[in-house]
């Protein structure tokens, strides 16, 4: 599996524990049927361009104690680059969750890999 434990990294605030994938491993889990991609990004940003399939949940309204938590698919946070998934990982964590996933480098680096998004 393509994905690392972030112990201390400052791009991401210092999330410790954090399960970072890249999104090529992020694409082929969600393929398989094993992941469900959250979208922490804002309702604008969503509506002009995101990954097929993935919901939306953004953080201005993010709210870790009613995270869904999912036995049978891993979770995976994304947003634009990485910040704002980073701070959703760590409100779930801080509530409990021991086991956070998020797709490094966000939408910027799916389209950077030349992976598919939708437009309206």
């Amino acid at each position: 599996m393509d994905a690392q434990i972030l112990h201390m990294d400052t791009a991401y605030e210092n999330v410790r524990g954090l399960i970072e994938h890249a999104p090529h491993n992020v694409h082929a889990q969600l393929q398989a049927g094993e992941a469900i991609l959250v979208d922490v990004r804002e309702v604008c940003e969503y509506e002009n361009e995101r990954i097929p399939g993935a919901f939306l949940m953004p953080l201005s309204f993010f709210s870790p104690e009613h995270f869904p938590a999912i036995a049978q698919q891993r979770v995976i946070l994304m947003c634009a680059v990485g910040k704002r998934s980073a701070a959703a990982a760590k409100q779930l964590m801080n509530v409990g969750f021991s086991c956070v996933h998020h797709m490094k480098g966000g939408l910027t680096a799916w389209k950077r890999d030349g992976l598919a998004t939708e437009t309206d």
